[in-house]
C-alpha cells in the first residue's frame, strides 16, 4: 500500500516534524556529556556534522557487541568503567537525560495506538503491563513481534505467560491473553516474496469497554536480511493504514534503555512518511528487578546515534 499524501504541504509538515525530533535528540546535553567523558570536548553545531562526530566516537568506544546478539554479551565484564566511579556516574547521569534510565511516561494519555515493541524472555509481558499503566485509554493495542524462534531457556523464563511459545510472535500473544484476557478472533498469514508475515486479531474489554488489538509478526529475515525495528514499523504502518489515517497517534512502549534507539526508527517510518505523531516511553531497570551496567547504556546510546544518522539520511533523501 503506497497512497501517501503527496501534497507539498503534507510533505513539508512531516519533514519538519521528523527534523524537529532529530534535532532534539542531537542536541540532548546527555550526548555532549558522554562525548566529553571520552575525549571530545566540543561538538559541531550543525546536526548532520554533530551526529557524524558522535557516531565515530561511539563506534570507537561504545561498541561492546561487535556484531553479537545483546543476550550473548556478558555486560558485567564489558568495558572498563568501575561501578560507583566518576565515569560510571557520568554515564548514568547522561543516559538519564536521554531518557534511558528512569521510567518515562507519554504526554498523550489517550493514543489511538498503544504499540508494544517485541522482545525476548519476559519483555513482551513487562512492556505491555507498563504501557497499560501509563495511559488512560487507547483505541487499539498492538504488539510488534517477529518469527524469531525462542530457545528452551527463554521459554522457561516466559513460563508464567507463554509456556508453549515457539516464536517471539507467540510471546506477544501470550502477553495479550494473560494481561488482557484477550480472545483470539482471527489469524492471517501473508506471503510476500517468499517471506511470511503474520497477524492475530484479538478482542477484550478494559473497564467494561470492548477493545480490539493485533499481534504482528515480521519474518525473522526479509529477503535474506534480518528483520529490524524499521521493518516492524513498516508492517504496522501498513496494517494500521496510516497512509490514509496519518492523524492517528502512537505511544510506543519498550524497555527504558532502548527508548531513544527505538524512537528514531518510529520517527523515520511513521512520522517522516505520514506525519504521524509518535511518543516512545520505557520502564526502568528497577521496574523488572534487574540492574543496568554502564556499558549497556553506552551501547544503547550508540544504537540511538546510529539511528539518528539513518534518520538524517532519510530526511535528506526526502528533501531532494
Amino acid at each position: 500500500m503506497d497512497i501517501k499524501d503527496k501534497s507539498p504541504e503534507k510533505q513539508e509538515s512531516s519533514k519538519e516534524k521528523a527534523l524537529e525530533e532529530l534535532e532534539s535528540f542531537a542536541n540532548n546535553p546527555g550526548l555532549e556529556e558522554l562525548a566529553s567523558l571520552f575525549g571530545t570536548e566540543s561538538l559541531p553545531e550543525g546536526t548532520s556534522e554533530r551526529i557524524a562526530v558522535l557516531q565515530e566516537l561511539a563506534g570507537q568506544h561504545w561498541d561492546f557487541r561487535k556484531g553479537a546478539e545483546r543476550q550473548a554479551v556478558d555486560w558485567s565484564e564489558s568495558g572498563e568503567i568501575e561501578e560507583g566511579s566518576e565515569q560510571w556516574n557520568t554515564v548514568f547521569n547522561s543516559a538519564e537525560k536521554l531518557g534511558l534510565v528512569q521510567d518515562t511516561e507519554p504526554k498523550n494519555k489517550n493514543p489511538d495506538f498503544l504499540v508494544i515493541l517485541g522482545g525476548a524472555n519476559k519483555a513482551p509481558l513487562d512492556r505491555l503491563r507498563y504501557g497499560l499503566s501509563v495511559v488512560d485509554d487507547f483505541d487499539q493495542v498492538v504488539y510488534l513481534g517477529s518469527s524469531r524462534v525462542v530457545s528452551d531457556a527463554e521459554r522457561e523464563k516466559a513460563q508464567d505467560y507463554a509456556p508453549d511459545a515457539k516464536t517471539e510472535f507467540d510471546l506477544g500473544s501470550g502477553a495479550f491473553e494473560t494481561l488482557l484476557g484477550a480472545r483470539l478472533v482471527d489469524e492471517i498469514t501473508i506471503e510476500r516474496d517468499g517471506d511470511t508475515w503474520g497477524m492475530r486479531m484479538y478482542e477484550f474489554e478494559v473497564d467494561g469497554k470492548p477493545k480490539t488489538g493485533f499481534v504482528l509478526s515480521t519474518p525473522q529475515t526479509i529477503q535474506g536480511n534480518r528483520a529490524t525495528t524499521y521493518d516492524n514499523y513498516k508492517f504496522f504502518a501498513d496494517r494500521a493504514e496510516l497512509a490514509t489515517n496519518p492523524n492517528k497517534t502512537v505511544v510506543a512502549v519498550t524497555t527504558g534503555f532502548y527508548t531513544s534507539g527505538q524512537h528514531l526508527p518510529a520517527v523515520q517510518e511513521l512520522t517522516l512518511p505520514f506525519g504521524t505523531e509518535v511518543e516512545t516511553v520505557g520502564h526502568s531497570a528497577e521496574y523488572t528487578g534487574v540492574k543496568r551496567q554502564a556499558s549497556q547504556l553506552l551501547q544503547e546510546a550508540k544504537a540511538a546515534i546510529d539511528a539518528s544518522v539513518r534518520l538524517d539520511q532519510a530526511i535528506t533523501a526526502k528533501t531532494d
